[in-house]
């Protein structure tokens, strides 16, 4: 058994997580990871069911690769192989699926000849290695699965674990491999899961504990990234989460809160445990502790049953509270869920209400962002932009600021020129790797202390 394989993956940075598992425990077995289809023996597709549109380009694949790639073992896991196997199976006949759990067990599937492979727990204890050559500079780490919630909306609840559940993995695990991703050149540290705000639940200790060791514990210039986190968890930790995020300029000043929507009564048909309050509560305390938090949240419209008074109570919640970010999705129905036998708000009314909700979210961030224009920032180059034309700065505030050249992995200084409500564009004056020496004062929030 071995031979050469590649990941495809889709869905959200706990998947990438997962198909980082399934990387570092094939490695070790002697297998060859490439991100070439062609030479590849084995193929995994790492799945997601969140979305209708996601799971139709899924299937397209899956059914490509069958036809293109007969002679290839061909693996399909993740989300979407609980909630649609015999679609998966009429589409590709051959591929051996896998549950998300799985991922930590990949050892047991490519040594089997069994066809379908479901587990219904996690082990928790096979963490992702990091590989500098794949990865980056970037350290993707999930610390939870579960959610303590039950959504009526969520397929996600069916596809990983059920609900009411939270499984994590250990704090000194977590602080090791995070350490072993510093030590070999990681500078962005991101710390993902389904609901990160539950993590230790089932382990007596949280997420601001967690942070409080990794910044303890590992030393090196890097910054953490906090993942999603639900508002009424988050509301059981947030003073001193933000504490812990004050103390130390190694983490972003970012925090994705998911609302869904600005009425009550609309939450309550989600099934969302918690009121509108409650978040505007959680944003103000964020702001009142850094004002220049990057606030991002998500926002369903058309959800079955919601009103234009609803639909309207949600564009005012961005305006009224100057959210940085809004992830905007029309509701999509999806199998076994409550919400998929409610009764639905017509399609060309979610398009209309989309494009509104569109416009005036892009307003309120362009806004936001022009309130950067002239300010000095510092930050770390993250990536290249999808076109290939700019290099993308994350700010200590993880603002997206595009500068015309730069080395990635580098802490820099900007100084922001102008700005749309997507991104900042900014001029660079300073970068460590061209011979600048940083020292970071975490009092302020304004900037990096540059020393020559």
């Amino acid at each position: 058994m071995g031979g050469k394989f590649t990941v495809i993956t889709f869905g959200c940075w706990l998947n990438k997580a997962d198909s980082d598992i399934m990387i570092t425990k094939l490695r070790s077995l002697g297998w060859e990871y490439t991100e070439d289809v062609e030479s590849a023996d084995t193929i995994i597709v790492n799945t997601c069911a969140v979305r209708e549109e996601a799971e139709r380009n899924e299937l397209k694949l899956l059914k490509r690769l069958s036809e293109e790639y007969p002679g290839k073992r061909l693996i399909v896991a993740g989300c979407l192989t609980r909630i649609r196997p015999a679609t998966i199976k009429d589409v590709s006949p051959n591929a051996m699926l896998i549950s998300s759990h799985g991922a930590e067990l990949i050892d047991e599937v490519v040594s089997s000849n069994t066809d379908v492979h479901v587990y219904e727990d996690r082990p928790a204890k096979y963490l992702p290695n990091y590989y500098p050559e794949l990865h980056g500079h970037r350290y993707v780490v999930p610390i939870q699965v579960g959610c303590l919630g039950n959504c009526s909306f969520c397929v996600t609840k069916i596809g990983r674990m059920g609900f009411g559940r939270v499984k994590s993995y250990g704090i000194d695990d977590i602080v090791n491999a995070i350490t072993n991703a510093v030590s070999k050149g990681a500078r962005e540290i991101y710390l993902t899961g389904q609901e990160i705000s539950a993590y230790g639940r089932d382990r007596g200790y949280d997420l601001a504990d967690l942070l409080e060791k990794i910044l303890a514990k590992v030393d090196g210039r890097f910054m953490v990234r906090l993942g999603m986190m639900e508002p009424l968890e988050l509301s059981r930790i947030i003073d001193r989460l933000l504490d812990v995020v004050k103390s130390d300029w190694r983490v972003y000043r970012f925090f994705h809160v998911p609302v869904q929507s600005g009425s009550d009564r609309v939450l309550m048909l989600m099934r969302r445990k918690y009121s509108v309050d409650l978040f505007r509560d959680i944003v103000k305390r964020i702001r009142n502790a850094f004002p220049d938090a990057t606030v991002a949240t998500d926002i369903i419209v058309g959800f079955p049953g919601e009103t234009d008074e609803d639909f309207w109570a949600s564009v005012r919640l961005i305006e009224e509270l100057g959210i940085d970010k809004v992830n905007l999705a029309r509701y999509s129905r999806r199998p076994f869920t409550e919400a998929a036998y409610m009764e639905q708000v017509p399609e060309q009314v979610k398009k209309e209400r989309s494009k509104i909700a569109t416009d005036v979210f892009n307003r309120v961030a362009l806004e936001r962002n022009k309130t950067f224009i002239g300010r000095e920032m510092w930050g770390i180059v993250s990536e290249v932009d999808f076109k290939g034309e700019n290099y993308v700065v994350r700010s200590y505030n993880y603002k997206p600021i595009a500068v015309r050249k730069a080395d990635i992995g580098a802490f820099v200084r900007v100084k922001v020129t102008d700005a749309t409500s997507q991104r900042l564009f900014g001029q660079l004056l300073e970068s460590e790797n061209l011979g600048t020496r940083y020292r970071v004062d975490f009092r302020i929030t304004e900037g990096l202390d540059l020393v020559s």
